[in-house]
């Protein structure tokens, strides 16, 4: 028996398996989200803004922490902030993830991807965009559920801190003290939101990402940030997959408005 995929596996469930047994305990503050919406950079300002270690790579432990995931099951979480971005964003991000090796390791899942949903030119996102909404729509890889799942089981949940890229985008210090109160019933003083927001502004993280990034890595995992910049690889075909793949009603949940489309191809 290949051991290799077991393995490899075992530091990702051991650490679901520490947040989702003691997430009320130790506490975790656990931020969660689909891929590519933010949560890494949420994530670090809140361990900088509540003075707690940052538990995502490194091996988790029974401590008062900050942490990250993808959950789609709530059971057993607790202290819980839902992380939302507008999919149009987040899926022109998430395509970067799927087909160019980055410094977070996701060298597989471009592999995966590539035979299973491949394309001609990669680069041309606007050509392939739709095709790649129709494939992750029917047979997500990873995760292994859709964002539309996602949503209907976290959009708006009881027991659970709401926030979204846009609202942390838009005014970093105020919507980082909103979210750190709900979560500690500790309000955070303005200055120390706006000296946190200002050492994690975008350009920072950006920056240092770059220069780390190494020399295998063909993008880096922190890519434009940019609101609405799905507009420039979006077209009718692409929103009419986003209807198809049935995301239309979540995303009027949240607020972000989807036009109408035609329809067409897939992989």
């Amino acid at each position: 028996m290949n051991w290799a995929p077991i393995t490899g596996r075992w530091p990702a469930v051991r650490h679901k398996a520490f947040v989702r047994g003691f997430s009320a305990l130790a506490p975790y503050y656990l931020v969660n989200e689909f891929p590519k919406s933010g949560g890494t950079w949420l994530a670090k300002m809140l361990s900088d803004t509540l003075d707690l270690p940052f538990r995502q790579n490194a091996p988790i432990r029974l401590e008062r922490s900050v942490t990250h995931g993808h959950f789609l099951n709530p059971l057993g979480l607790r202290n819980v902030v839902v992380l939302w971005r507008d999919p149009r964003d987040l899926l022109v991000s998430f395509y970067h993830h799927c087909y160019f090796v980055n410094e977070h390791n996701n060298a597989a899942l471009v592999q995966i991807m590539k035979a299973r949903c491949p394309f001609d030119d990669y680069a041309d996102i606007r050509v392939n965009l739709p095709a790649f909404i129709r494939f992750l729509s029917k047979t997500p890889v990873s995760p292994s559920f859709t964002w539309p799942k996602f949503v209907a089981v976290w959009a708006w949940r009881p027991g659970t801190v709401q926030t979204s890229y846009e609202a942390l985008r838009a005014d970093t210090p105020g919507e980082l003290a909103r979210v750190a109160e709900a979560l500690t019933d500790t309000p955070l003083s303005a200055g120390r939101a706006a000296e946190v927001a200002e050492r994690h502004n975008f350009a920072r993280v950006k920056q240092a990402a770059d220069l780390a990034k190494p020399a295998s890595a063909e993008v880096s995992f922190v890519r434009e940030g940019a609101l609405g910049g799905w507009r420039a690889h979006f077209d009718p075909e692409a929103q009419a997959a986003l209807e198809e793949g049935g995301y239309a009603d979540g995303m009027h949940l949240l607020g972000y408005e989807l036009a109408q489309s035609e329809q067409g191809k897939s992989c």
